[in-house]
């Protein structure tokens, strides 16, 4: 099963938005009273409001919504005064000479409800209205949430601005939160800073899939046009080198690998195969997108070119070890690897943390979890490294 999540922006695309709400809304008891089969309000037609779609197939599942300050402010100043935070930030803008603030609110979240166990559909949401804010220079978010939701946000480290507020409007209890944006976006992209470079330029560019294990993504010999980078899970690329030949693995790849980039370039048919590892989580760009950006900043393209050559010399670097290198040897390497793209842990200037399972690990590695497991458990008796189901804690020594 596959989810894909994009920018609403045909017709279509955004009456699903408002029924979808609706549909919602109607189930949780809020706005029982609206006179049409499709929710939609003054901030749907303000410059900046950007409408994120999840769909199942063709059946729209989840939606959220971004809308930048303007002269009306945001959604969320409609149910909670936000003036006395926005100001606080302002003046320290002012007192440390750096540039302005600007605000966005989140809101309008609605997830069908055979779809709310699904964590990651609420996740991959909530990191493309991250990405989406990147890409419109917001700084600080802000939001009025479901006060049953509110666990959520303090994980995330949200600002806790208000106690509980009855709105009879929607029938439920909200709280005022807010956060930087820049934590938040660590916490969406902590996984892919070696692609810092690419994401900032095609910011608001990409869609998210969210996949389900041996799920095909491309076949050898099909023509593709889009490119993929990995937040989660794995990707198997495997090739046959002639018809009927059995499928020969060339690659697995885990979080922060790119993959498909040379169908950005050229329409020539795909080389190998790509099959996920377990769920997987994909940010995608497409060849048109690419070429637009292209256009409005032909900078991107040579940065574009460095990235490729990176890759394809990883590429070389792990079909050797792939063919040759011994299962230590494999675990060593990508240990390394690991550790080189980890992200500083910003409570603790003295570990790196890597958000990979024992699974992907094993994945990568060639190796069985048993295998993987073994040798991580060394690794943390020798206290280079802290485990947690999600993550590697690389602990730097002194």
């Amino acid at each position: 099963m596959a989810i894909k999540i994009r920018i609403a922006k045909s017709a279509k695309e955004l009456n699903d938005v408002y029924r979808l709400r609706h549909s919602v809304y109607q189930a949780d008891g809020s706005f029982q009273n609206t006179a049409h089969d499709y929710i939609i309000d003054l901030y749907d037609s303000v410059p900046n409001c950007i409408n994120i779609i999840a769909y199942s197939e063709e059946t729209a599942v989840g939606t959220m919504r971004v809308t930048v300050e303007n002269e009306i402010g945001t959604a969320a100043d409609e149910s909670f005064d936000f003036t006395p935070y926005k100001n606080k930030i302002r003046q320290q803008a002012l007192d440390e000479n750096t540039t302005p603030p600007v605000f966005a609110s989140s809101g309008m979240l609605a997830i069908a409800e055979e779809w709310r166990n699904r964590r990651d559909v609420f996740r991959a949401l909530l990191r493309m209205a991250v990405d989406v804010g990147h890409s419109l220079n917001v700084s600080h978010i802000i939001a009025t949430v479901n006060a049953k939701t509110i666990g959520i946000y303090k994980r995330l480290g949200w600002e806790i601005l208000s106690d509980e507020i009855w709105i009879e409007e929607i029938g439920s209890h909200i709280i005022a939160v807010a956060t930087p944006l820049v934590n938040m976006y660590n916490w969406a992209f902590n996984m892919l800073a070696e692609q810092k470079t690419l994401l900032d330029h095609f910011s608001g560019c990409f869609r998210w899939y969210l996949l389900d294990g041996a799920t095909t993504i491309f076949e050898q010999d099909s023509y593709g046009d889009k490119a993929y980078l990995i937040t989660k899970g794995g990707v198997d690329i495997a090739c046959r080198y002639k018809e009927n030949a059995e499928l020969l693995s060339l690659a697995k790849l885990g979080p922060g690998d790119m993959f498909g980039e040379l169908s950005l370039i050229d329409e020539a048919p795909r080389s190998a195969s790509a099959t996920t590892i377990g769920n997987t989580e994909l940010l995608v760009i497409d060849r048109e997108t690419f070429w637009q950006k292209i256009q409005e900043n032909t900078t991107y393209l040579r940065d574009l070119m460095e990235i490729l050559s990176k890759r394809l010399r990883s590429a070389d670097e792990r079909a050797l070890l792939y063919a040759h290198a011994t299962l230590e040897e494999r675990m060593v390497y990508f240990i390394k690897n690991l550790r080189q793209n980890a992200v500083i842990d910003p409570k603790n200037p003295n570990q790196r943390i890597a958000k990979v399972s024992t699974t992907d690990f094993a994945s990568m590695a060639l190796a069985t979890p048993e295998e993987a497991e073994t040798h991580l458990a060394k690794l943390e008796a020798q206290n280079l490294i802290k485990r947690s189901k999600h993550a590697i804690t690389f602990i730097e020594k002194d």
